[in-house]
């Protein structure tokens, strides 16, 4: 190591100058060189007839400015630390991490710089005080597509989103997702990891890690939101319900009459008889000590943490899970009864839960029967779709009056007479106001109108504390209108496959609604659906020649594709089909 004065057009910049974004205040920098001298070295290598500064840029800069303005000749002596080409760029990114108008962008090309050299990621960290996996973070950020690496100097984006970026090693998609998104952390996330499952997911955790990775199974790693996701989700859920039928095949080899799998639990679990059991058996030495050891771990926990916070303590949540599944396997049913009822095997909310019920369920297909496809639509895709249809019925009911009275008064009549209860009905009236959300980029090509929208005359008419007195006072026509709002307020089904989704069905029948007419899939809801569903929609709009031309394509570029060519040909996701809601309705009027 040597300081020198070296003349200054004996000096060039190296391309190695961390400091890539152009500094700020060179003019204040060269007034004060001119008037109190270069207080600090700068610092660079030999190469060529030049030295090549990698620190101290600015001062560099500035005596280059001062040498233009003719302030200072070129033979100006400089001291400059001359150090070996691998010494020198480390300096360079030390000194310049030490200042705080550092650009990130700088920081991260600097890393990468090192490490292209020759050094070790551990040496590197070593250097710099910082841990491996900080390095390796920084270096995630450096592989970035250039255009989104030049959007980060520039500031077009900030760290929060280059880190999000870097969910994906492919650029193509990078660059998709950064046209689309721009400078939005949380989007970005969103769309990388949507056909992905977090590893927190209680599918997965009932799957556990082993059993997956066994599978094939991979994983996409956060480095800087700290979590995991699974490549396919698909395969956790196959994996699931292979433990699901597994359970239930044991019970039917156990005895159970019947015995079913079903990833969710039933729709009729609240309207059918439970199985009491015939009581419980002794837990054996092993079962009675881990029961011990998690209440006592339980009672810590406890009182560890605030009373507001047991619901959501994740290792209370686990303990209590365990103790469950011990509880739970302690209960005892008699051959008889497992010879004549039936045991269902579902993920309930802290785990699997098997519960027996005294009659059988329809359908049942065993576990040695043939595995049903993978549905074409997500269970995310369909909840949405599930609501874009409740509000459109919701939509049709308030403008019906008639309507609206019948739908209430078959579901009231059904609770008076004992025939059903209220937990049964599309419209569960119990005058609770029951608003839901749906994103604002998948209803972008809706034409309905909300329920408040409809009714705002006649509400601005009754006032917001209105009497009985109100309501005497009105006329007929006005109160049906109010009775038709209310009714619609309450219909709340979004699921499909169940009693509600019945009830929900022949409304909509009844309604005669057109959804062509009141929703348009766009590209936010294209971008949700897997390469096969999207085939099956452009075959279904455009014909088979359009998806052989299009078979090579990446499935973003796909969803593209066909939301270009669909756009306007009234082609709905089948959930959403007239034909398939009057279908169910009929066949629950012939039923009856």
């Amino acid at each position: 190591m040597t300081i020198q004065t070296i003349a200054l057009n004996k000096l060039a910049l190296s391309e190695l100058n961390m400091r890539k974004v152009k500094p700020k205040a060179i003019d204040a920098m060269a007034a004060d060189i001119q008037a109190r001298g270069v207080l600090q070295n700068l610092v660079g290598y030999e190469e060529g007839q030049k030295v090549k500064i990698c620190a101290g840029g600015r001062r560099y800069r500035a005596l280059k400015l001062l040498q233009k303005q003719k302030a200072i000749p070129g033979t100006f002596e400089v001291p400059v630390e001359v150090r070996s080409k691998d010494e020198a760029l480390e300096i360079s990114l030390a000194e310049n991490a030490q200042r705080e108008d550092m650009h990130p962008a700088d920081a991260v090309m600097a890393y990468r710089a090192i490490i292209d050299s020759g050094k070790e990621v551990e040496d590197v960290a070593a250097s710099f005080g910082v841990s491996p996996a900080y390095v390796r973070r920084v270096l995630k950020l450096a592989a970035l597509h250039p255009t989104i690496l030049k959007a980060f100097q520039k500031d077009e984006i900030g760290m929060g989103s280059a880190q999000a970026f870097a969910l994906t090693d492919d650029h193509d998609r990078q660059l998709e997702v950064f046209k689309r998104t721009g400078d939005n952390p949380h989007q970005i996330r969103a769309m990388l990891t949507q056909e992905k499952m977090a590893d927190d997911d209680k599918s997965f955790q009932i799957v556990g890690e082993e059993a997956y990775l066994a599978a094939g199974g991979t994983f996409t790693t956060d480095l800087f939101g700290e979590r995991r996701y699974c490549d396919d989700p698909g395969l956790v859920m196959d994996l699931l319900q292979d433990r699901l039928e597994a359970i239930a095949k044991a019970a039917r080899e156990d005895g159970w009459r019947d015995a079913e799998a079903q990833l969710s639990r039933p729709d009729s679990f609240w309207m059918r008889t439970h199985l009491e059991p015939a009581g419980e058996r002794e837990p054996t030495e092993d079962e009675a000590a881990e029961l011990t050891q998690i209440e006592a771990a339980i009672a810590k926990r406890e009182s560890e943490i605030e009373d507001d916070e047991h619901f959501y303590d994740d290792e209370l949540r686990d303990l209590g899970r365990k103790q469950k599944a011990i509880l739970g396997s302690l209960k005892v049913f008699t051959d008889e009864q497992k010879a004549e009822h039936t045991l269902i095997v579902f993920v309930g909310y802290d785990g699997i839960d098997q519960v027996a019920f005294t009659r059988s369920s329809r359908g049942s297909a065993g576990a040695d029967g043939p595995k049903p496809p993978r549905p074409d639509y997500s269970q995310k895709v369909m909840d949405q779709l599930g609501a874009i249809r409740t509000l459109a019925v919701r939509e049709a009911v308030a403008g019906d009056p008639e309507l609206a009275l019948d739908v209430l008064l078959n579901g009231l009549l059904a609770q008076v007479q004992g025939r059903g209860f209220s937990f049964e009905q599309a419209a569960e009236i119990r005058a609770e106001n029951s608003p839901f959300h749906i994103d604002e980029a998948v209803m972008a090509h809706s034409s309905m109108r909300e329920i408040d929208e409809l009714a705002e005359a006649d509400l601005a008419r009754v006032g917001e504390e209105p009497t009985l007195a109100t309501f005497r006072e009105i006329d007929t026509e006005t109160k049906l209108r109010l009775l038709a709002y209310c009714v619609a307020s309450q219909i709340t089904s979004l699921s499909f496959h169940s009693e509600r989704d019945d009830q929900l069905a022949q409304i909509a029948e009844a309604a005669q609604i057109n959804m062509v007419e009141k929703w348009e899939p766009n590209q936010a809801f294209y971008d949700q659906l897997s390469k096969a569903t999207l085939f099956k929609l452009l075959a279904e709009g455009c014909g088979e020649g359009a998806v052989e031309n299009c078979q090579k394509m990446k499935r973003a570029d796909l969803a593209v594709a066909v939301n270009e060519r669909l756009a306007g040909r009234g082609i709905l996701p089948p959930a959403l089909r007239m034909t398939a809601m009057a279908e169910v309705a009929d066949s629950e009027s012939k039923a009856a």
